[in-house]
C-alpha cells in the first residue's frame, strides 16, 4: 500500500512539473504535421507563432518561438516572373553542411543544418517562390547527417505554401 501511494505521489509531481512543449498543427497559416515540426522544437516550454504579411509583393514572415526563444523564421515570397539564374552549388557555401538536396516539389533547395534556401517553381513557369529558412537552438544539429531534420520540414511546408499563394494548384 505505502508503495503504491509513494508511485502515485511521484507520478503526480511528474506531471505536474512537466512543461512540454505543444507541436502546433499548423505553421505560417497552412497545416504541418507533429512529425515534421516536432523536431525543430525544444521538449519544454511555451510555442507562439507570428505571422507578418509583406506588403511590398506576395509573401510573408513567419516566427516559431519556444519559451520566448526564436526556434524557426521563414521569409516567404512570390515573384511573378521568370526566375535569375542561380548557382545552386555555391548557394550553401556560409552555411554550416548545406548543398543542394533533392526536394519533394518542383524547384531546387540548398538545404543545412541551421539553414535553407528554396526555389520552387509555380505551376506558371514565370513565376516562382522564394523560401528562406533559418533554424536556431538546441535542436540543431551541425554534422553531416543533421539537415535531415529541416529537409522533412522543407519537404512537407513548402508545397502547401505554395498552394496557398496560388503558385500550385
Amino acid at each position: 500500500m505505502a508503495a503504491a501511494l509513494l508511485c502515485s505521489a511521484v507520478m503526480a509531481a511528474a506531471a505536474g512539473c512537466s512543461t512540454h512543449a505543444t507541436v502546433p498543427a499548423d505553421f505560417c497559416k497552412v497545416p504541418v504535421s507533429k512529425a515534421a515540426l516536432s523536431p525543430l522544437i525544444p521538449h519544454d516550454g511555451s510555442v507562439k507563432q507570428t505571422y507578418t504579411t509583406l506588403e511590398t509583393q506576395p509573401g510573408a514572415g513567419c516566427t516559431l518561438s519556444a519559451d520566448g526563444h526564436r526556434v524557426l523564421y521563414v521569409d516567404i515570397m512570390r515573384s511573378d516572373r521568370t526566375p535569375d539564374p542561380v548557382d545552386w552549388k555555391t548557394v550553401g557555401t556560409p552555411y554550416k553542411y548545406a548543398v543542394e538536396r533533392a526536394v519533394s516539389f518542383p524547384g531546387h533547395a540548398v538545404i543545412g543544418s541551421d539553414h535553407a534556401v528554396v526555389q520552387a517553381t509555380c505551376t506558371s513557369r514565370t513565376a516562382y517562390m522564394s523560401f528562406a529558412v533559418y533554424f536556431f537552438g538546441d535542436r540543431v544539429e551541425n554534422t553531416t547527417t543533421g539537415y535531415k531534420k529541416l529537409q522533412r520540414f522543407v519537404n512537407e511546408f513548402v508545397p502547401r505554401e505554395t498552394k496557398k499563394f496560388h503558385c500550385t494548384d
